[in-house]
């Protein structure tokens, strides 16, 4: 089975890193998360970002660096992460596609929501860059 790839983002802005808290499926409704979505055949990683940022957030983004590592999901999935930042003159992040809530969380509070467990160690990598 080839390995299929979920791509997220650590959305840093102001020092703050984006938290999206899932509406669907059921199973993650509640949990928080780094957005971010499926990579379609013939596209990049980076290209499948940048476009899920603007379906899930209606946001335009450029994309800064990977964080190293990925993690596995579901079979066939594994999670990718880069950090990425919002460009020049983009709109505000808004909840359109698989969310009901947003939220920009300084260092001291990146752990005060209930991340999903595959989120969990690019959400750590993420906060270490925001604490430095």
């Amino acid at each position: 089975m080839t390995e299929r790839i979920v791509v997220g983002a650590a959305l840093l802005h102001d020092g703050r890193l984006l938290a999206a808290r899932r509406s669907a499926p059921v199973e993650l409704a509640g949990r928080w998360e780094l957005p971010g979505g499926k990579v379609e055949e013939g596209e990049s990683p980076e290209s499948a970002l940048v476009r899920e940022l603007r379906e899930e957030l209606g946001v335009d983004a450029s994309l800064v660096e990977r964080i190293p590592g990925q993690w596995p999901l579901r079979a066939p999935y594994v999670f990718q992460v880069w950090t990425a930042r919002l460009l020049p003159g983009s709109a505000s992040p808004q909840p359109l596609e698989d969310h009901d809530e947003l939220r920009w969380l300084a260092a001291a509070d990146v752990w005060d929501v209930d991340w999903l467990d595959q989120d969990v160690p690019a959400v750590r990598e993420a906060a270490a860059r925001l604490a430095a």
